[in-house]
């Protein structure tokens, strides 16, 4: 994309607009390393005695088993180093005079703010439609105690609200919830717990969703229009089952 940008119109114009993402082909290993090196201090940094107490220290959370942990889950995620380095700069923000060093709990709280945030912006971009489909999760969630849930269940739930609040949304066929289903799934918003089958059909897949209740409602007060009746729906506690 970077490429393209520096082209002339009359060049670029010429040029497919499809974009192909090249997966990182590193280990957790080299991810290791690689976390070591953002963080570590040059050896021409003026002052050589703080300089080796930081990088004695980045050693140190390298090789702690939460730090490892809380990056595996991370490369698990995504292996896209913009990712690691947002996470990093959000722990060394923490970083002052009376606490020079970074620590273990300070990646942790980046981490958690880093997952935080970018599900925050995803939910932001989603359809009313979409949006919908999560309320119905958290109910199902709140409902059956955070028990995997399946498609047709999460469709149930929003045709119950559907019928109760006809006027505020338009009854979309089975197959259009599916696709907004499948985006969510995409977006990584929602996980199946099991392998798909040949004998499963796609709308009983057991599913779990990645959204806790104080995301959904942070991101849904931030949303553009959302409607008020879906907004009520979300804050509701009554069982619409």
């Amino acid at each position: 994309k970077d490429i393209l940008e520096l082209l002339e119109k009359r060049v670029k114009s010429r040029f497919s607009h499809r974009q192909i993402y090249l997966m990182n082909s590193f280990d957790f290993k080299q991810y290791i390393r690689i976390f070591k090196e953002q963080l570590s201090l040059p050896a021409g940094f003026p002052d050589e005695s703080f300089a080796q107490k930081w990088n004695n220290n980045v050693q140190h959370l390298s090789e702690d088993k939460t730090v490892q942990d809380m990056l595996q889950n991370l490369f698990h995620h995504t292996k896209d180093l913009r990712s690691l380095h947002l996470l990093l700069m959000l722990a060394v923000s923490n970083v002052t005079v009376h606490h020079p060093l970074i620590t273990a709990s300070d990646l942790h709280e980046a981490s958690k703010q880093y997952r935080m945030d970018s599900k925050a912006n995803i939910v932001h971009g989603l359809s009313v439609l979409e949006i919908c489909l999560i309320i119905a999760m958290k109910h199902l969630n709140d409902v059956y105690e955070g028990e995997p849930f399946n498609f047709q269940m999460v469709y149930n739930e929003f045709q119950k609200f559907i019928q109760r609040k006809a006027h505020c949304m338009y009854n979309f066929e089975k197959p259009v919830v599916m696709k907004a289903f499948e985006h969510l799934l995409q977006l990584e918003l929602v996980k199946p717990i099991e392998r798909p089958s040949v004998r499963t059909q796609r709308e009983y897949l057991l599913m779990k969703l990645l959204l806790d209740n104080n995301q959904i409602m942070d991101a849904l007060q931030a949303y553009p229009n959302c409607p008020t009746d879906v907004k009520q729906w979300a804050a509701s506690s009554l069982s619409w089952l």
